[in-house]
């Protein structure tokens, strides 16, 4: 024999979903205020420019000041440090003395994971040396071998800008601190 079931209505009851809208009400103006309140250092890259249409006015002032061109070179073995096409320390008319870097490593026998092997303060005491023959320049071309940590790419950053540098109060108008030196770096692939 078959038994035959009556329809039987099964109660749903509503979800109560208060208590997590008060929760979400209470929770996003307090990540918003933390945010607020938490300052975010960022180092401001820039891409190459490939062509750029310069004001009169910027052109004549700089018909007299003849291009930097400051390239620091991260190698396994410390910095190779060019400027006005000469490297650091090459004899005069020559480009380029060697591969060998012009400001070796702080910690010679140092693995590669070790970020302070590198000597930035030396880095960071030419930056200020370039700086005050070339005022007018804050631009910095930064290339790293493929096997250099990112880290050191954003230390080097750091020295070539200047570690005293802190960008975020100076406004437009303002001029630039004296402890900024180049603070807008291009990052370009592959060491030369």
């Amino acid at each position: 024999m078959a038994r035959v079931r009556k329809n039987e209505e099964i109660e749903v009851e509503e979800a109560n979903v208060l208590p997590v809208m008060n929760i979400m009400f209470l929770l996003i103006p307090a990540l918003l205020l933390a945010m607020e309140v938490a300052s975010l250092a960022a180092i401001a890259v820039s891409p190459p420019k490939f062509a750029a249409a310069p004001s009169d006015q910027k052109e004549e002032e700089k018909k007299d000041e003849k291009p930097l061109k400051f390239k620091i070179f991260i190698l396994e073995d410390g910095f190779r440090v060019t400027y006005a096409s000469q490297q650091d320390g090459a004899e005069a008319g020559k480009s380029q003395d060697s591969s060998a870097p012009s400001i070796g490593l702080l910690k010679s026998g140092a693995p590669m994971t070790d970020f302070s092997r590198y000597d930035y303060v030396a880095l960071e005491a030419k930056a200020k040396e370039l700086k005050e023959s070339a005022s007018h320049e804050t631009v910095v071309t930064i290339t790293a071998e493929n096997s250099i940590p990112m880290q050191v790419l954003i230390n080097t950053m750091d020295a070539a800008r200047g570690t005293q540098c802190k960008l975020v109060s100076v406004k437009e108008d303002e001029p630039m601190p004296e402890e900024c030196y180049f603070f807008q770096p291009i990052v370009e692939a592959g060491a030369g």
